[in-house]
C-alpha cells in the first residue's frame, strides 16, 4: 500500500468544470490524484460567478457541473536549494553523441 501512495505523490489532476445542460466550461480545477477527488484550487474567470460555482451550479443556466477534459500532471513541490537558485555561468556542457 505504501508503494502505491509513493507512486501517487506529486501527481495531480487538472480539468474543467462544465455544465451538463449548456456544456459551457465555467471553471478550471486542480487537485491531488486520490479518491475521492478534492480540488485544492478552483479558478473561475468571472468573479461574480464564484458563489454559484462553489455550489456546483452553472451560473448561466443553473445546471449541474461536471469535471471533464481531465489530465494528469506532475507537480514537484520540493523546496529549491541555494544551488538551484544560483544562475549557471559559462557554456552548457557538451552532450556525448554516438556517431
Amino acid at each position: 500500500m505504501l508503494d502505491h501512495m509513493e507512486a501517487l505523490s506529486g501527481w495531480e489532476i487538472r480539468g474543467d468544470l462544465a455544465c451538463l445542460l449548456c456544456t459551457r466550461a465555467v471553471a478550471r480545477v486542480q487537485g491531488p490524484r486520490a479518491r475521492p477527488f478534492k480540488a485544492t484550487s478552483i479558478r473561475v474567470p468571472a468573479a461574480e460567478h464564484i458563489d454559484t460555482v462553489r455550489k456546483m451550479r452553472c451560473p448561466h443556466c443553473d445546471g449541474r457541473l461536471w469535471l471533464q477534459d481531465t489530465e494528469e500532471i506532475y507537480v514537484d513541490r520540493r523546496p529549491l536549494s541555494a544551488e538551484d537558485l544560483r544562475p549557471r555561468r559559462g557554456r552548457p556542457p557538451k552532450v556525448a553523441r554516438a556517431s
